[in-house]
């Protein structure tokens, strides 16, 4: 997920209504969800900052638990950072040029000093990537990230030395359809049940799909997924979660950002039954 700012409407700590089997399934008012307080955080950490560096403005974080096994606490959260040589006055707003990647035993108190990945100096990138979502495979972890150029991949077999799956992008930019011309970016990867792939991006606004046999090569959907409400913003930055419900039927949720027709930016989620069907906004 990125770090958005959300503004929440309504009471504050609130949860969905009750439901039974496979309805009503939790919307926007879904929670509670606090900050973490003080003591609850190690490795020199000032709560509820997990992740925090005033020099590099670490963001665009992606989390993959270490061993797939949710009774263990041991994860590894995946980061771009901007590194420049201005170390007197940074800027937050700069374009990030660094993929790094911290670890935690405890899912929350990560190291203080970062794991260097990759660095924007491959030709395409245009001295910009970010935006990285990591995702386990059977040789290790594949890591999606954003470019100057379209969305690219690299591959690590034990998530510490990352190399370029390839000199371009496995998603570049659209030469026809809905998207043509404009950049895709801000991925998000998920494998499904079937071994399939399934990648959901921001282009133009709106949030496109594309589907892939391989996780290298991808074709894209004939229109977006989901699109802006009627005087509302653009959407952006998607992150992908797949759920079961007690009957056994698949859900894919997809949250992103989005910019309501007040401005005010928050957080929106979008289901799916199954992994083929329409998506339909959460109520809040």
């Amino acid at each position: 997920m990125r770090w958005l700012f959300v503004f929440v409407l309504g009471g504050c700590a609130t949860l969905a209504d009750a439901g039974g089997g496979d309805e009503n399934a939790p919307n926007a008012n879904a929670g509670p969800f606090r900050e973490l307080r003080p003591g609850e955080l190690g490795n020199g950490h000032t709560a509820p900052y997990a992740l925090r560096d005033a020099a590099s403005f670490v963001r665009d974080v992606s989390v993959l638990d270490d061993d797939g096994d949710p009774t263990t606490f041991g994860v590894t959260a995946f980061a771009a950072r901007r590194v420049s040589a201005d170390t007197v006055s940074p800027d937050p707003s700069s374009i990030t040029n660094e993929l790094v990647s911290f670890k935690a035993s405890d899912a929350r108190s990560f190291e203080l000093t970062p794991h260097f990945l990759l660095r924007a100096d491959s030709e395409g990138e245009g001295g910009w990537l970010g935006a990285p979502s990591a995702v386990r495979s059977s040789d290790g972890i594949w890591l999606y990230y954003a470019a100057a150029d379209g969305i690219r991949l690299a591959h690590s077999p034990t998530g510490e030395a990352f190399t370029r799956d390839s000199v371009n992008p496995v998603l570049a930019v659209a030469k026809t359809g809905w998207e043509k011309g404009s950049v895709p970016a801000s991925p998000s990867v998920l494998r499904l049940p079937d071994g399939s792939w399934r990648m959901f991006y921001e282009v133009n606004g709106a949030l496109g799909e594309a589907r892939s046999s391989d996780g290298r090569n991808w074709l894209r959907g004939p229109a977006p997924v989901l699109q802006a409400a009627s005087g509302a913003g653009p959407l952006a930055a998607p992150c992908a979660v797949i759920s079961r419900s007690p009957l056994g039927r698949d859900r894919l949720w997809l949250y992103h950002s989005a910019v309501a027709s007040d401005g005010h930016r928050a957080i929106e989620v979008a289901t799916s039954d199954g992994f083929d069907g329409a998506y339909a906004r959460a109520l809040s």
